[in-house]
Order: C-alpha cells, then structure tokens, then sequence
C-alpha cells in the first residue's frame, strides 16, 4: 500500500514537473517580458548575439534618428537645422555606423571613429548622451495594441539623474519578441537640453 501511494506521489511530481517545464518553455519564453529580461542580460554579460536577437537595431536606430532630426528641425536654431538636414541625407550611413559603434561597445573594442560618416554618428551619441547612460533595470512591460512597451530604467551620468525610456516590442518574422523604437527619444533630449547638455 505504501509502495501504491509514493508511486502516485512520484508521478504527480513528475507531472507537476513536465507542466511548469511546458509552461515555461511554449508560454513565458514567447513574452515580451522575457525577451525584456533577456535584452538586459544581454547588456549585463555583454552578449552581443543575444542582444542583436532581442534588439533590431536598424529599426531602433532609424526611429531614434528620425526623432532626433524632428526635434533639430523644429527648435529654431540654424545649426539644429542644419543638423537635422545632415542626419536626414545620411541616415543610411549613420544607422550603419551606430550598429557598428554598438557591436564595438559588446566587444569592448576600439569606438574610436574612422570616417566622416563615424564622426557624425559620434557626434550624434554625445549629442543624444547615449555613451553617458547605463542600464539600470527594466521596471515592467505592458501591453498595448502593437505588442509591448518596455518601461527601461537609465542612468545619465551627465545629469547624474535617472530616465525612464519607454521601448516598444514587436513580434518579429519568426514570431520573436524584439525592441523596434524608443517611444519618448524627444521627451528625453527636451529633458537633456533644459538640464543644459544640448
């Protein structure tokens, strides 16, 4: 009798088992919040490939260039303007050589620029004081009618202040969960440039 009982204790364990293992596999690996936790292990351990995986960089980088030209072309400034007219006609360029600076960055290699194009994108990266920010944690991740938005917590040590960057997550071809767009890029180069650094 007792042998009857830990057999079905034994296999109701087993049970429990295989079902958090396929909850864990089919549901919580395909969820933007994993994918979320993964984008910042990846920051953590320096995993470029893991990183390119939750990341479309060409995407985010197109995106955060376009705000960043809107927002140039808009504040009144000849040279802001004339700014936004440069980022405009290289943007090809430039999403090419941010990609490339941010591989460099995984690999902790050299990010020193070598072309033109290279010096722009640096000048870009000072102006957006993205090489002053460190990933803090990500808060949460909602969903919404495109996917999901990631609340990501950053560090400005420029500022010495902390910012909430609101990151969109889509489902790309594969059905993967990956960051495409930073939602609020302008929200936060207004903040930089009231805090004195544009």
């Amino acid at each position: 009798m007792k042998q009857s009982l830990l057999k079905k204790i034994i296999i109701a364990v087993i049970v429990i088992l295989a079902a958090a293992a396929g909850w864990y596999f089919f549901y919580w690996k395909n969820t933007p919040a994993y994918a979320a936790g993964e984008i910042q292990q990846a920051v953590q351990h320096k995993d470029l490939q893991l990183f390119e995986e939750r990341v479309d960089l060409r995407k985010v980088y197109s995106s955060a260039l376009d705000d960043s030209a809107s927002m140039l072309a808009n504040d009144g400034k000849p040279d802001h303007r004339f700014a936004a007219a440069i980022i405009k006609s290289l943007k090809p360029q430039l999403i090419d050589e941010l990609i490339r600076q941010t591989e460099l960055k995984f690999q902790s290699g050299d990010t020193e620029p070598k072309s033109i194009t290279g010096k722009a994108a640096q000048t870009l990266t000072a102006y957006a004081g993205s090489s002053a920010l460190s990933l803090t944690g990500i808060l949460n991740v909602e969903n919404n009618d495109k996917g999901a938005v990631a609340n990501v917590k950053l560090h400005d040590k420029d500022l010495n202040k902390d910012f909430i960057w609101k990151v969109q997550l889509e489902k790309d071809i594969n059905g993967n969960w990956a960051a495409t767009k930073v939602l609020n890029v302008k929200e936060y180069l207004q903040e930089r440039e009231a805090a004195g650094k544009l």
